[in-house]
C-alpha cells in the first residue's frame, strides 16, 4: 500500500504542512491546554465570523480502503453567549460528501474526541477541520475558541496514528 503522509498533526511544528481557508483565523498555541504536546491549534470564531476551516493535501490514499481518523476537540472556555460549536473533519470540498465525523460542544473542561470512518473517492484530495460556532443575543460576548489538538490518522509522522486497511501503525519517527 503507498503511504499518505499526514504531518503535524499534533501542531508541534506550527501551522507546517496545514494551511486557512479565507477568513479563518487560526493560530497555534503553546500552553497547559495541550492534549499532548506543548501546542494545539486554535481556530477563533466569532458573531461575524462563525466558521474556521484548517486542511492539509492529502496524496497517495488508497480508495478501495477504508480510513479511520481520530481528533481530540474543546472549547477554550465556556462562554455563556455560544449557543453551540459544530467540529467536524472531512476529505474534500464537499463537508457532507465527504464527512468523516462531526459533534456539537457546549462548554469546555475537557478534550473530547472525534472519530469517524471514511473510505476516500480520490487518491489525491485534502483533510479538513473544521469549527462552527452559533452566538447568543445581542450585547453578548460573541467569540469562541475551538481547539484541536492529537489527531490520529493515516500514515503517522511525529503524533499522528493510522488505522487502515493493513491494521495499525505508529510510526512516530525515532531521533
Amino acid at each position: 500500500m503507498s503511504c499518505n503522509d499526514i504531518s503535524n498533526l499534533g501542531f508541534e511544528s506550527g501551522l507546517n504542512y496545514w494551511y486557512t481557508a479565507p477568513s479563518t483565523v487560526a493560530s497555534v498555541q503553546n500552553g497547559d491546554l495541550a492534549y499532548a504536546g506543548s501546542y494545539y491549534l486554535d481556530i477563533a470564531t466569532t458573531a461575524s465570523n462563525p466558521s474556521g476551516t484548517v486542511s492539509q493535501d492529502l496524496y497517495w490514499l488508497d480508495n478501495e480502503q477504508s480510513y479511520t481518523l481520530t481528533v481530540q476537540f474543546r472549547l477554550a472556555e465556556t462562554i455563556s453567549s455560544v449557543n453551540s460549536c459544530t467540529v467536524s473533519a472531512y476529505l474534500g470540498e464537499d463537508s457532507e460528501a465527504g464527512a468523516i465525523a462531526s459533534d456539537l460542544v457546549w462548554t469546555a473542561g475537557s478534550w473530547e474526541t472525534l472519530t469517524g470512518e471514511i473510505q476516500p473517492t480520490e487518491r489525491n484530495t485534502t483533510i479538513n477541520l473544521a469549527a462552527t460556532c452559533t452566538f447568543g443575543g445581542p450585547g453578548a460576548i460573541s467569540e469562541g475558541n475551538v481547539l484541536f489538538d492529537e489527531q490520529y490518522g493515516i500514515c503517522v509522522q511525529a503524533s499522528i496514528l493510522l488505522t487502515g486497511p493493513k491494521g495499525h501503525y505508529d510510526q512516530t519517527p525515532m531521533a
